[in-house]
């Protein structure tokens, strides 16, 4: 669902690819990106919140210097938050974003709980105009045992 703004979030492993979200196992790391772009004329405040699947920690949020100068520069351009937060059940950043220009937002989350959980959408949205707004689809994860 999106309306003024895009979102989309994916899983990427620590070389860039993609991970499949069926088949972790406890201890598994996995970056949690975040990326959109707003298609509204004028700044927006914008809030990104993603709750975590149960099973699941936030380890470390990364920032533009992490992609730009650090280990992750595969994640492309990071965006700079007024606010990055990783919380217990979620990770949430807010920032002013310029008309028609893309965010892109990322973290390090560990598997840290064997089962089947589901994996809930991100959500995007304007703090003062909250029509405008994006989800991404809901799935499922599994977290299968350690060795």
């Amino acid at each position: 669902m999106q309306n003024g703004v895009t979102l989309s979030k994916r899983l990427v492993g620590f070389t860039g690819g993609a991970v499949d979200a069926a088949a972790l196992h406890q201890g598994d790391r996995v970056i949690v990106l975040v990326t959109g772009r707003s298609s509204q004329a004028r700044t927006m405040q914008l809030v990104v919140d993603d709750p975590l699947p149960a099973g699941f920690e936030i380890e470390t949020v990364l920032g533009p210097d992490d992609a730009q100068n650090g280990p992750f520069k595969f994640l492309g351009q990071l965006s700079t938050a007024s606010v990055q937060e990783a919380r217990d059940d979620r990770y949430v950043a807010t920032m002013n974003l310029a008309g028609k220009a893309n965010f892109a937002f990322a973290y390090v989350a560990r598997a840290v709980t064997p089962g089947e959980f589901l994996l809930p959408g991100a959500q995007a949205r304007d703090m003062y105009r909250p029509a405008l707004n994006a989800r991404t689809a809901v799935g499922r994860t599994t977290i299968s045992p350690g060795p």
